[in-house]
């Protein structure tokens, strides 16, 4: 038998030496179209490698210098022949107050007076637009749950028909067979409206849906009242199921080209699972359903996995205000960014005119509401050999603050609020996790840290806003 040992080293000797040389590639050099990172096959030995943090949690607000090299700086402003009326806030204050640049600076001030009228049987609704930052109620499921428990309000709110992330919630046991899902991320050629929540649903024969409360937060286990968001060219037939109790049927009616809901209502304590069939889907749409038990709070969640925020153009105005008819939101959130930050960004303007666009966009969705900026959170990468947040990272934050200044928005700091530069990459080291190892998104324990942090920020505004109501 022969010997292949000496073939066997000579080509690993042969391996070994293209790899130490691809270090000396530029980072950047382009091959066959696609751009190359820096490789460095000796990074986890090296013994100069740079010190990962210290496994804790900090909430310290450190101002951190936006690098110029980005092509906006934290002090910039926007636009030089905009005039600007409401003054930046302070950088120390970043992460630790809802920053107000509307004309009035009475943004959350109607925010808080609506949650003020719950006692009197008012329903409060918050619309998020997010990203997967968000997506399977990670943060979102424990700041609801912890409002509801302040303020009231049982359930989840609205729900999508199908979802990417339905194993993934601890707020919803869902289950669906037989849809065609469109969404304003994908490119299918669907040219009807998209819901609220940037989906739209067709259902094929026998078409279904089931939800089930969960038992993970105290506030989102039954409901009294539910509702499902459609269209409908002719009317058409559905069957609907309280758990075990006897399958129903009830029709849906025809509004050809508007927005219809179809409600049941029970008593207390209402119901722990909603099951619906569709044996008649034709030119029916649907756009989502929501599950709740009033007067209290609701956030209502419309994550968009790779929504840098432009597309949310794609939104119809007048389809919008259809929904808000019936939803009647008191907040409207928007966090994004996370899609557009990576270490290799050099020049943020076609994202700050993106979001000028869509922020434009969102004010004709929702005039005369409340608008809160959220900004990007920390995102963590390797920089060579380093573990740090991506370059990116601040540069769009400032961008994002002066746009919601521009725009008369209210804005958060995210990154500065969760803790600052390389808070994701602390955050992966906590057992248990707070952070995935991709230093992008939060494990569900890192979302309850977040979650509780932007609820205890709401909690401090109301305060500040009540001692300003007393001096008036």
């Amino acid at each position: 038998m022969k010997n292949y040992l000496d073939q066997t080293l000579g080509f690993s000797v042969l391996l070994l030496v293209l790899l130490i040389c691809l270090q000396f590639v530029p980072e950047g050099t382009q091959l066959g179209g696609a751009a190359l990172r820096r490789m460095d096959i000796f990074s986890d030995i090296r013994a100069t490698t740079a010190k990962l943090p210290e496994p804790e949690i900090s909430f310290d607000s450190t101002f951190y210098e936006t690098p110029d090299t980005l092509g906006f700086a934290a002090s910039d402003t926007l636009v030089a022949s905009t005039p600007v009326v409401i003054e930046s806030v302070d950088s120390t204050l970043h992460g630790k107050v809802i920053e107000d640049y509307s004309s009035n600076q009475q943004g959350m001030s109607r925010f808080f007076a609506a949650v003020d009228s719950i006692k009197r049987g008012r329903t409060v609704r918050i619309a998020w637009y997010g990203d997967s930052f968000v997506e399977g109620d990670i943060l979102i499921g424990d700041l609801r749950d912890t409002l509801q428990t302040l303020w009231g309000g049982q359930g989840v709110g609205y729900v999508p028909i199908t979802s990417e992330v339905a194993q993934f919630k601890r707020t919803l046991k869902h289950q669906f067979k037989g849809w065609n899902t469109f969404s304003i991320i994908k490119k299918t050629g669907y040219r009807a409206p998209y819901g609220i929540n940037g989906y739209a649903y067709k259902p094929s024969t026998e078409a279904r849906i089931h939800y089930e409360g969960a038992d993970y937060f105290r506030n989102t286990r039954r409901w009294t009242h539910a509702r499902i968001f459609y269209s409908a060219g002719k009317a058409g037939h559905f069957n609907w199921q309280l758990e075990d109790r006897t399958s129903q049927t009830a029709t849906l009616k025809a509004r050809p080209g508007a927005i219809s809901q179809w409600e049941w209502e029970g008593n207390y304590p209402g119901t722990r699972s909603f099951s619906v069939q569709f044996p008649d889907p034709d030119s029916l749409t649907l756009f989502g359903a929501s599950l709740e038990s009033g007067p209290g709070i609701y956030i209502d969640n419309f994550s968009v996995r790779g929504n840098s925020g432009g597309p949310l153009k794609q939104l119809r105005p007048d389809i919008v205000q259809q929904f808000d008819a019936y939803q009647q939101y008191d907040l409207v959130v928007l966090q994004v960014g996370l899609n557009a930050v990576t270490n290799g960004l050099t020049n943020i303007r076609w994202y700050e005119a993106e979001l000028e666009r869509t922020f434009k966009h969102l004010r004709e969705c929702f005039p005369n509401k409340p608008i809160l900026i959220v900004s990007v959170g920390d995102r963590g990468g390797k920089n060579g050999t380093e573990l740090a947040t991506m370059r990116g990272v601040p540069a769009i934050v400032a961008m994002q603050r002066q746009l919601a200044r521009k725009h008369g928005f209210l804005f958060f700091d995210l990154f500065m609020g969760m803790g600052g530069p390389e808070t994701m990459i602390k955050f992966s080291m906590q057992r248990p996790r707070l952070a995935n190892i991709d230093y992008t998104h939060l494990t569900h324990e890192g979302g309850r840290v977040v979650g509780l942090m932007f609820a205890n920020i709401l909690l401090e505004e109301r305060a500040r806003a009540q001692r300003k109501q007393s001096l008036q």
